[in-house]
């Protein structure tokens, strides 16, 4: 009687030192890796970001704040399931933009496509999110400022996702 209270006093003590073990093990390994392996493979070619510098872009805003923090707070409270949603960026950084809505503030929740259907899309996947009242706005001028997510609709000829400019986003030439 005596060896088997033994052994399951060894076996309860070895399986606490392991489950101590993993304990340790589990808090001393590193974070997991939020981005695609892809990213840090320099195999894999990187594309810088698309800003549409000099395109014109049809916006469609989330909503206008004076301050870069209340429109990040702002954004933070909206949900698009696995789409990204709005950026914020600054009014100044789309021409024509800050005429129309500079009396509100500085900061926008923006987000820029080249076509209106994919503009008209996504203002009524930003109302289903809460946003009251999404404003799209005329074709503007993209000075290059921040990311303000392009990319994010169908090529007008059904080809599949649009990846290059349009006719009707390119710059005007003089």
């Amino acid at each position: 009687m005596k060896k088997v209270a033994i052994a399951v006093v060894s076996v309860a003590l070895g399986a606490g030192a392991l489950v101590g073990i993993q304990s340790i093990v589990a808090a001393t390994a590193p974070a997991p890796q939020l981005e695609p392996q892809a990213a840090h493979d320099p195999s894999v070619p990187s594309l810088r970001p698309d800003l549409g510098l000099g395109e014109r872009l049809i916006l469609v805003v989330g909503g206008v704040y004076p301050t870069q923090a209340e429109a990040e707070e702002a954004n933070a409270q909206l949900h698009f399931g696995e789409m990204q949603g709005f950026y914020v960026d600054q009014i100044g950084n789309f021409g024509g933009l800050s005429s129309s809505l500079a009396s509100r503030g500085a900061w926008v929740l923006a987000s820029a496509f080249r076509t209106r259907e994919g503009a008209d899309q996504f203002a009524q996947l930003a109302s289903q999110a809460g946003v009251e009242n999404p404003i799209v706005t005329p074709r503007l001028v993209s000075l290059g400022g921040t990311y303000v997510g392009l990319g994010q609709e169908a090529a007008p000829d059904g080809s599949g996702p649009l990846t290059t400019s349009i006719p009707a986003s390119r710059p005007i030439q003089p």
